[in-house]
């Protein structure tokens, strides 16, 4: 059992969910199976803060079973006022095609992307508008990669959420079939052969976590995976579209056209990071789906494969019924560019983003515009972020500046930045990672007059007041972290005291974001929890039962120190006053720029 707060936590529902959100959701598509034998994908299984008998942990789903609850929550039917509905994933089973998203491209254009296991398949996907006839014709392109099988992360064999009692995502079996090269039948002369007498002896036979290079089985080969833009395309209108090698139809509308402001119908921007393939990560990305979004942002840490590559695959699979139907952008996080030794280059290839359309270098930074909100996507502390101060300013430093210095604040009066490791973050966790990106860039995102900034890392939510160099400012941005999304790795549950002036809410639960932007000058936040997570009984592991925190009952997430720990909401109006913050003005009322001195060392 756990402790709770003794005062009554009321939920406010802002999202539309079922009272009971998909327990136990987990699974390893089979072919991987066949292929490198790589089992043991691990959902989050049940536990409550309370006195209560625990269910027994839950056995992790195949392929097939997996599939299968997707089709009974499609089967649920329309989500929300607008009737919207879940991606078509009745036949999903029988699909060549697989992990069905959509990104976003230049104006009137949205990308598809899609996996298959055969070669040769068809790359088109046909499309038009809801309710007509599929006449339009996307060509597409076609690519795959390889990865090395490099199992870095400390929890793929010791998860802090967990549903087989604690054990390990990734087992010494499943390694062991992948180290032991003997079993291909080699000589033990060539430099390639590896005998393990013992499975448990896998791990140690690994370099630097990885296979060896001579390894031939310590390679990952990704599927097929299809691109193809959609163009033409109007706004605010619903389109319909279908890989023309699948048998199913998919359907989304398109966010509105730049600059655009239309009375009563906001723009809404659906947020979440740090995911994972949970059950809670299901759920949360249900609450995603409920918040009706025009366009999902996802601030980093996707899959959390961490070098067991077809934990990619899964995440695919779980999270299509959102990402066929709402277009995303998102950035990279440390488990996209370094856990597993991934370089980014699974991200690249699945989730491609639109740095070509906004003038970027490279596919780690971009911005695109949609409605009054300009966004700014950056690889943060993953890349050089060196300033104008440095004998050679950082690529990303010298596009983030560009690309604010061209913002038309009469047509986008909102801008929005994302990049991963927060630089506004009260949480033993992470607790000053970014600190050189904050001094290298602060002073550019508040000379600019940014509005908002998300990040995730950190799995927690906070959001601070309007803060510049963590002083209180009503002309500096409003910094949310967001890395609440349902991964293995846990809560980040222990935070500093005294909560600073700075920090305006902060909670250890799970759950997701939702910005509604009205016109020039209001926006509305709201955060909702979907999940309070408590330890196991018999293990040093945290479990969910599917449903606490998304049912209305009173709750907090084990070893929160946080004052809001069982508040299952926090809602802010963010004002854009340029009257007063002549930062956020149009071109030509901005702050005057300063002379640019690196920051001193501040952390508070």
């Amino acid at each position: 059992s756990s402790s709770r707060p003794s005062d009554a936590c009321r939920c406010n529902w802002i999202f539309s969910l079922p009272p009971c959100i998909m327990p136990r959701l987990s699974t390893s598509p089979a072919h991987l199976l066949l292929l490198l034998s790589l089992a043991n994908v691990l959902a989050v299984e049940g536990g409550v803060t309370r006195q209560v008998q625990r269910p027994p942990a839950a056995v992790p789903l195949k392929h097939a079973e997996a599939q299968q609850r997707v089709r009974e929550l499609s089967s649920r039917g329309k989500s929300g006022a607008t009737g919207r509905t879940l991606a078509g994933t009745v036949d999903a089973a029988e699909d060549l095609v697989q992990q069905v998203h959509l990104g976003l491209g230049g104006t009137g254009e949205a990308v598809v992307t899609f996996t298959t296991w055969q070669r040769g398949l068809s790359s088109r996907v046909l499309f038009g508008q809801s309710g007509g006839a599929l006449e339009q014709v996307a060509e597409g392109q076609v690519s795959t990669y390889t990865t090395r099988i490099c199992p870095t992360n400390w929890f793929l064999r010791h998860p802090r959420m967990s549903t087989k009692e604690g054990n390990p995502d990734v087992s010494s079996e499943a390694l062991a079939r992948l180290v032991n090269t003997s079993r291909l039948g080699l000589p033990s002369s060539s430099l390639s052969y590896k005998f393990i007498a013992q499975a448990s002896d896998a791990w140690n036979a690994l370099e630097e976590g990885c296979t060896r290079y001579k390894n031939p089985l310590g390679y990952y080969q990704a599927p097929y995976i299809h691109t193809a833009v959609l163009n033409g395309l109007k706004p605010r209108t619903s389109y319909s579209y279908r890989p023309e090698v699948g048998n199913r139809t998919f359907s989304f509308t398109t966010p509105p056209v730049a600059g655009a402001i239309e009375e009563g119908k906001p723009l809404k921007l659906g947020v979440w990071g740090d995911v994972g393939i949970t059950n809670v990560s299901f759920a949360v990305m249900q609450s995603v789906f409920a918040s009706e979004p025009d366009v999902a942002l996802l601030v980093g840490d996707y899959s959390y494969a961490d070098g067991w590559s077809p934990k990619w695959e899964t995440f695919g699979t779980l999270m299509e019924p959102l990402m066929s139907s709402v277009a995303s952008l998102g950035i990279p996080g440390n488990h996209e560019i370094s856990n597993g030794n991934y370089q980014g280059i699974d991200w690249l290839h699945r989730y491609p983003q639109p740095y070509r359309q906004s003038g970027s270098e490279s596919p780690l930074f971009y911005s695109y515009e949609t409605g009054p909100v300009h966004v700014l996507g950056l690889v943060g502390s993953y890349a050089p972020t060196d300033n104008a101060t440095a004998d050679q300013p950082s690529p990303q430093y010298l596009f983030a500046a560009e690309d604010l210095s061209k913002v038309d604040r009469r047509r986008t009066p909102w801008v929005l930045v994302m990049f991963h490791t927060p630089w506004y973050n009260s949480n033993e966790n992470h607790y000053g990672e970014g600190l050189k990106h904050q001094w290298d860039m602060e002073e550019l995102l508040y000379r600019h007059g940014v509005d908002v900034v998300l990040s995730g890392h950190v799995h927690s939510y906070e959001r601070s007041h309007p803060v510049y160099r963590y002083e209180v400012d009503p002309c500096g941005p409003t910094h949310i972290v967001i890395g609440d999304a349902g991964n293995y790795e846990g809560p980040s549950n222990s935070w500093k005291e005294p909560q600073p002036a700075w920090s305006a809410f902060r909670e250890a639960s799970f759950g997701s974001g939702l910005l509604t932007v009205h016109n020039a000058t209001h926006a509305q936040w709201d955060w909702q929890r979907i999940a309070c997570v408590s330890r196991a009984t018999d293990g040093d592991y945290y479990t969910w039962d599917g449903q606490l925190g998304s049912d209305g009952t009173d709750c907090s997430t084990e070893g929160d120190n946080s004052l809001q720990r069982a508040e299952p909401v926090d809602a802010t109006m963010l004002v854009r006053d340029t009257t007063a913050c002549s930062n956020r003005a149009s071109a030509g009322r901005r702050l005057a720029s300063p002379s640019v001195e690196m920051a001193v060392p501040f952390l508070v």
